[in-house]
């Protein structure tokens, strides 16, 4: 039984309830860091420990001793007064302990809860970094006695360049509903769930003639106010100093609203208000993806790109590197190159390998080999050691198969080493199924989700061969079942159909386990592709789907109308209307690890992008949804959204979606992944445990200005996990809100 450490009873009187203490103490005096670490000329640090300030932080410790601790007969006094309000500049704040008898220890350890809002010194010198703002709880010890005071800080930052004269400033922070009547949001949209650690959205508007906005931005202790010049089309920035300060000042519940005025000529119009939630931790891996033509990174052509969180796309492979896969832990990647037909007159790609992905983003090829079907599509294991190869009944094409792959005589579905190819012995898979298409695992490798080929009666070929009324009659099933890696053989079992149910003509693809397990999102539409390939120089056609979620346990199937551009009567809220840009969704995966309290689903989109990449666009172009196959329409993008944790029995788990920041404009993007960004070696600087291979990350040592250095380090001994570290249940936590999510510690929004 865990014992309450005396400083952890003390934090507890002071509001910071729901902390475990560790089984033995391993620190010493002073508060955790739930923010993480911070670097130089950093005024945030980095995300990292529990964002709620709940848990000791990573690393941080919860006292010396297991001693009882008692209220110290004396009071805590700061030469500013709450709110301390800052604007975008660190400021000091000097705090003095003294005894009711009015005498001052010689010797005070000082700590602070929050230290995202501001840190404490030494000397007792409290500094908000001037970003964020919100409550810090200050704590003094001396020797066994605590004290502690909580400060508030108030974040109120105003950008003007002093262009506009007193007129104009009155029209415009006065605003008027009669102006431009074209004015509205395109981008983002109401209720979006943003993560931290990714690049502000760029806000954008419909309307005309506009010379100047005011934008304000605010959230409780945060306030911030921009005037600027801008012409249409229209575009509001967010300096990422102001999206990270506010970022790590909201709380998971607490909304961020925008609101935006426009000037055109001497008419104001607006304000138009939207509000957003800002998940409380940072999406801290890598996403990966595939682009056909025009990668300013691949010299014009295509390749696999990668954008680590918050930086912009980079390149992995060069050429024709296409059905590629990610390995939940990041560390390897399967892709095929090229494609020709073969004896049979099926196009495959001519090769297919897996590569070791390096931190920076290096590939180094693991194994090829000539038959490129092996590693299309192949579904790895969170380790990347082990691949399912993707089922390929006989004589399939499209719609009942990707397009660029196929068996005339059948490809079946087998275990297969991604090291060294060799095929891996699993006797119980053929007797299961022999045709699973598409196949992923679940994050702990225990399940694997597939199109079930073996359901395709006889008549179900190809477009071309079987008609709209042979299509009608093709039951397209999912299935799951269960499997044991550790085992000898390996072994799979407990086969069954999770989603039967789908309609005529209706494919059913590209499945992805959430990360507990218990849910399965996957495509549902027209076929399994996100167009229609009808000849080398032809127009694409189109082809419509959307994402959906399976309870593996109930089978019931939920729409997830927010995150498919509807609300909750289904209606539309997408700008350009249901026409324009319905029903474009695609191809899902999902990150395979809970963070801020949500799951996120990555998913490939040919919806507008603002007016960025719409309609009106030129460059690049937005009007063709499809574009051809030499020339891929731009707005095939990778979208982002948050899905609840408590998903089940739930009418709309989802959340409105985003783009994702970094990728390249004028390239068709798709079929993304979210890896966790390779795992990091004892001693390495992290941030939360997940970047760790042991698990791990802990505070090490301190700064020269006092700033936690967080590191990777072995298993602790008769330790609690942090927010993101090992667990088995949720009784390994130290905070006793989280909950034990594939192996982690992770939080669920209440």
């Amino acid at each position: 039984m865990r014992r309450t450490h005396a400083l952890v009873i003390a934090v507890v009187v002071a509001g910071c309830a729901g902390v475990k203490a560790p089984k033995q103490a391993n620190g010493t005096a002073g508060s955790g860091n739930p923010f993480g670490t911070g670097t130089g000329g950093n005024p945030f640090g980095s995300a990292g420990g529990d964002p709620f300030g709940t848990d000791a932080g990573a690393g941080g410790s919860t006292g010396t001793d297991g001693g009882t601790t008692y209220t110290l007969p004396a009071t805590i006094t700061q030469d500013v007064p709450s709110p301390v309000v800052v604007s975008g500049k660190p400021t000091s704040v000097h705090l003095v302990l003294k005894f009711t008898d009015g005498t001052v220890p010689s010797k005070i350890i000082w700590s602070a809860d929050n230290v995202a809002v501001g840190s404490v010194g030494g000397d007792g010198v409290f500094t908000p970094n001037g970003y964020v703002g919100g409550v810090a709880t200050v704590t003094a010890t001396v020797g066994g006695g605590v004290a502690t005071t909580k400060i508030t800080v108030d974040v109120d930052i105003i950008e003007d360049p002093g262009t506009l004269n007193v007129m104009d400033l009155m029209r415009i922070k006065t605003g008027g509903k009669t102006g431009d009547a074209q004015f509205k949001w395109l981008y983002p949209y109401e209720g979006t769930v943003f993560p931290r650690g990714l690049t502000a959205p760029t806000l954008q508007f419909g309307g005309n003639g506009t010379r100047a906005t005011y934008t304000t931005i605010t959230a409780p202790h945060f306030k911030y106010q921009q005037l600027a010049n801008i012409n249409d089309p229209l575009k509001v920035t967010i300096p990422p100093a102001i999206w990270k300060g506010v970022s790590l000042t909201v709380g998971p519940k607490e909304k961020v609203t925008a609101s935006v005025t426009k000037l055109a000529g001497d008419t104001a119009t607006g304000p138009l208000t939207q509000s957003w939630f800002i998940a409380p931790a940072t999406i801290n891996g890598v996403f990966y993806y595939n682009t056909y033509t025009g990668s300013m990174l691949a010299g014009g052509g295509g390749g696999i790109m990668r954008i680590p969180a918050g930086q912009d796309a980079q390149l992995v492979v060069k050429g024709c590197t296409v059905c590629h896969t990610i390995s939940a832990d990041g560390n390897v990647m399967a892709a095929s190159s090229q494609n020709a037909p073969n004896a049979q007159g099926d196009w495959n790609p001519t090769t297919s390998q897996t590569y070791d992905l390096a931190p920076t983003g290096t590939a180094t090829q693991r194994t090829q080999t000539t038959e490129g079907r092996t590693f299309s599509f192949v579904g790895l294991t969170p380790d990347g050691s082990r691949g399912l190869v993707s089922g390929l009944p006989p004589k399939r094409n499209a719609p009942f198969l990707p397009h660029g792959i196929a068996s005339t005589l059948g490809t079946p579905s087998r275990l297969v080493d991604t090291k060294t190819g060799a095929d891996i012995a699993a006797p119980s898979l053929s007797a299961l199924v022999q045709y699973a298409t598409t196949p992923a695992f679940s994050p702990d490798g225990a399940h694997v989700a597939f199109v079930n080929s073996d359901r395709l009666s006889a008549t179900c070929l190809d477009s071309k061969v079987c008609s709209a009324a042979c299509l009608a009659a093709c039951s397209r099933v999912l299935s799951i079942m269960d499997f044991d890696g550790k085992a000898s053989p390996p072994v799979f079992s407990n086969l069954r159909d999770i989603v039967t149910g789908a309609g005529p003509s209706t494919a059913v693809a590209w499945p992805a386990f959430l990360p507990d397990g218990k849910g399965v999102i996957f495509h549902e539409g027209d076929s399994l592709d996100s167009d229609y390939f009808q000849g080398d120089s032809s127009p694409l056609g189109p082809q419509f789907a959307e994402l959906k979620l399976v309870e593996a346990d109930g089978k019931t199937v939920n729409p997830l109308n927010a995150v498919n551009g509807r609300d909750a009567a289904g209606a539309t809220y997408l700008p350009y209307g249901d026409t324009a840009e319905g029903r474009m969704n695609y191809e899902p995966s999902v990150l395979p690890v809970a963070v801020g309290g949500y799951y996120w689903v990555l998913f490939t989109s040919r919806r507008m992008y603002g007016n960025t990449i719409s309609p009106t666009s030129g460059d690049p172009p937005g009007n063709d949804p499809f574009g051809s196959e030499a020339n891929p329409s731009p707005r095939k993008k990778i979208w982002i959204a948050a899905i609840d944790i408590d998903h089940a029995g739930k009418a709309d788990p989802s959340h409105p979606a985003f783009y994702l920041p970094g990728q390249e404009l004028r390239t068709a993007n798709m079929r993304a992944f979210a890896a966790l960004a390779p795992c990091k070696t004892d001693n390495g600087s992290c941030e939360t445990g997940a970047d760790c291979c042991g698990g791990y990350c802990r505070e090490t040592s301190r700064s020269a200005d006092g700033t936690p250095v967080l590191q990777c380090v072995a298993p602790p001994v008769n330790t609690c996990s942090n927010l993101q570290e090992p667990c088995t249940t949720a009784d390994d936590c130290c905070n006793v809100r989280n909950m034990c999510i594939n192996g982690r510690c992770s939080y669920i929004i209440p």
